[in-house]
């Protein structure tokens, strides 16, 4: 798969697992749409979910490559939902039936037949934030698929322990890029994806249509 330059981004985390992350990236989409984006990376996704247990894959990242996309943190949660939708459609789910509870404890993403983590990386962070780009005007989405955690769970098949957990927040505060612990160990998962712009303010409901945009992709 593409090369999407999202390689600064993981040399740059402070998260302990990201240097050994075994990730993939799907061609950068230029245009304007993320529905579009996500209906056109939907078969790749489709193809990583099929390998992703015999290769030890760890996520599969979509950049866009449109400055607007990623300009502010509403046009991110616009984004992040088209997109989501666009990747539903195209993996043969009902958009409206799968997010319609995604505000709910417990909830995840379900996409070809497993459950997905999401992050999004974009260009409204700040350089202090986890999500910040690092002077990339693209946004990008890192799919991961949840039982990979298990690999870093100890014992496996367990979440990720709480000292572990703490010891990926001392590095990100260390690095100047502290992140919202309190969301982090919550059980919405969801309101992790997109995070807001600094720890303690409100979670990012990007499940829903923002004010400005219509109901319907």
């Amino acid at each position: 798969m593409a090369d999407n330059g999202f390689e600064p981004i993981r040399r740059g985390s402070a998260c302990p697992f990201a240097a050994r992350a075994r990730t993939e990236a799907a061609p950068a989409y230029p245009g304007t749409e993320p529905y579009e984006a996500g209906l056109a990376a939907g078969p790749l996704l489709a193809d990583f979910a099929r390998r992703v247990e015999d290769e030890e894959l760890d996520g599969l990242v979509l950049q866009l490559t449109d400055p607007g996309l990623g300009a502010t943190l509403d046009a991110v949660a616009t984004t992040v939902r088209k997109t989501v939708i666009g990747l539903l459609a195209a993996t043969g789910s009902d958009p409206d039936a799968e997010l319609a509870h995604a505000g709910a404890d417990g909830w995840w993403l379900r996409l070809a037949g497993i459950r997905w983590f999401l992050v999004v990386f974009a260009p409204c962070y700040p350089g202090t934030s986890p999500r910040s780009t690092r002077g990339s005007a693209s946004t990008f989405l890192l799919l991961q698929p949840v039982h990979t955690f298990d690999r870093h769970a100890t014992p496996k098949g367990t979440v990720i322990a709480p000292a572990v957990r703490e010891r990926i927040r001392d590095a990100h505060h260390a690095a100047g890029t502290p992140y919202d612990s309190e969301l982090a160990q919550g059980t919405t998962e969801a309101a992790k994806f997109v995070a807001a712009l600094s720890p303690g303010d409100p979670p990012v409901t990007w499940w829903r249509p923002r004010p400005t945009e219509p109901e319907r992709t």
